[in-house]
């Protein structure tokens, strides 16, 4: 940006950030029809083809797209709202994008989903929440003492809700778990409706001052149990719906909890609910469509369509019905990982644009904080998007993902390094995983143990041991039963230091 700028001369900044989408739906050629973002947002604007959030899990996926870090640095390891948790908060210290956009002289308003910190809110960071605004996920840390209290009442809590249309989860002793249905509403009853009339209003206030605006909209109608209104729920065939291409993968050559998920839960479906879930999760898909058109509406009518970079994203995908399975967590496909990225904003990205370079949910703090003029400072795991939305990819660009997991309840421990071909999962609780994404895109056949790909897996790990030093890991305790990588940090330290010895 332009040291003269002044603040007024600075672009609004507008996110809407949708929760479980997954990245394939907004491809432009996916059956599931959203003109909203891919018309009037990705071929007016840049696509990224390999955006991908930093973990699978909603609290510290969030956590990281405000601060820029992974979760070992910005400390919310897991959701707070769970039992047991991690960290209830994020780590002394650690600011948000917002705070320093607040210091520059930027207007901002928060609507919907929190989900960042158990121990506060958005008002702490600088954010103003207007009446109405839905704010989902707010501060809550279980306390020991009340953990029976509060699992009680989620075990016996029975929502009021009349489905129509539905399939359930056994399970004995457990609550039944309803996967999608179709519920008797009118859309504009729904929360993201709702929000997006908040949204608007606000859109409509700030116009009216000379100060720029930031404005997050977070959205929640996506997240299981995909629970749709008409004309949504009836909107995709259920017949002419296809299973994903790696829906009758074994899983025999995968660890075993995703074998455990899948006999235990989801093969109660039969593959005609399947198709019907896909066929709700998509309804919901075009139902957000349509929030995000009621925004974008408002945008043009105040007149601020051309000075407001919008970015629509996910903060995780759902696997719905890949390989078998439904929801996030410890799964690390694509299906969970790869979120849209779609950014629209006409003074700087050439309409139809797109990124194949690896992006991550962490380079888009330090990005806002370059348009509005300040700098993040260290530490920060993202890089800022503005070269690249200006036409131009610098040339150390990272070539790999790295994924943090970090675990749910059960404190899974897993790490993900996926360059444009390979990707080695790393799974402490089991077997670790190698897909070929070249000639097995689907990530169906595992290659960890196969002797011919040992050297692929050997370069890989040295590559996720750079992330992992870049982002101040905890996998580098040494004793010999947490010390299970194949092969240890000193495979890509010791390349280090003799690079360091002889340069």
């Amino acid at each position: 940006m332009s040291e003269d700028w002044s603040v007024k001369d600075r672009p609004n900044i507008l996110i809407i950030m949708q929760e479980h989408m997954q990245g394939q739906v907004a491809d432009l050629d996916h059956p599931c029809r959203m003109p909203n973002v891919k018309d009037r947002l990705a071929r007016k604007g840049m696509r990224f083809t390999l955006g991908y959030t930093p973990t699978a899990l909603c609290a510290p996926a969030r956590a990281s797209f405000f601060t820029g870090l992974y979760p070992t640095v910005h400390g919310m390891y897991n959701n707070y709202h769970s039992l047991p948790v991690l960290h209830s908060g994020l780590f002394p210290g650690v600011k948000l994008f917002s705070e320093y956009l607040k210091e520059a002289g930027y207007n901002l308003s928060y609507i919907g989903k929190w989900h960042v910190s158990g121990e506060k809110g958005p008002a702490d960071y600088g954010w103003h929440i207007p009446k109405g605004a839905c704010i989902a996920g707010a501060p809550s840390y279980p306390v020991p003492g009340r953990r029976r209290i509060l699992w009680e009442r989620r075990l016996y809590r029975r929502p009021e809700i009349k489905l129509r249309k539905y399939a359930i989860i056994k399970r004995p002793g457990w609550p039944d778990y309803v996967l999608y249905g179709t519920l008797d509403a009118k859309p504009e009853e729904m929360p993201d409706f709702r929000r997006a009339r908040v949204a608007a209003e606000e859109i409509k206030r700030f116009s009216r001052d000379s100060k720029p605006w930031v404005m997050f909209v977070g959205l929640t109608d996506l997240h299981d149990p995909f629970i749709a209104p008409e004309p949504y729920a009836s909107m995709y065939d259920p017949d002419e719906v296809p299973l994903p291409k790696n829906y009758y993968d074994s899983l025999e050559d995968k660890p075993a909890i995703y074998r455990r998920m899948r006999r235990q839960l989801w093969s109660q479906l039969s593959e005609e609910q399947v198709r019907e879930a896909i066929a709700h999760y998509w309804g919901l898909c075009t139902m957000t469509d349509d929030v995000v058109g009621l925004i974008l509406d408002t945008l043009e009518e105040v007149g601020e369509e051309d000075n407001t970079l919008v970015l629509f994203t996910s903060d995780h995908g759902d696997q719905v019905g890949g390989h078998g399975l439904f929801l996030k967590g410890v799964m690390p496909f694509e299906e969970s990982y790869r979120v849209p990225m779609v950014v629209r904003w006409s003074q700087v990205v050439k309409p139809g644009s797109v990124c194949a370079e690896f992006v991550t949910l962490c380079d888009f703090a330090p990005t806002f904080c370059e348009i509005a003029g300040v700098e993040m400072p260290k530490p920060c795991h993202g890089r800022s998007l503005l070269p690249i939305l200006q036409g131009s990819t610098p040339e150390d660009w990272p070539r790999s993902f790295f994924g943090q997991f970090l675990g749910t309840e059960y404190y899974y421990t897993q790490r993900i390094i996926r360059t444009h071909r390979f990707k080695y999962v790393f799974n402490g609780f089991d077997v670790d995983e190698l897909y070929d994404l070249q000639n097995d895109p689907y990530e169906i056949r595992n290659l960890a143990a196969d002797p011919d790909y040992e050297e692929v897996k050997m370069e890989l790990i040295k590559e996720m041991w750079k992330w992992c030093v870049e982002t101040d890991d905890i996998l580098f305790n040494p004793y010999p039963t947490v010390a299970l990588i194949p092969y240890g940090p000193l495979t890509y330290l010791g390349e280090l230091k003799e690079g360091t010895r002889g340069s």
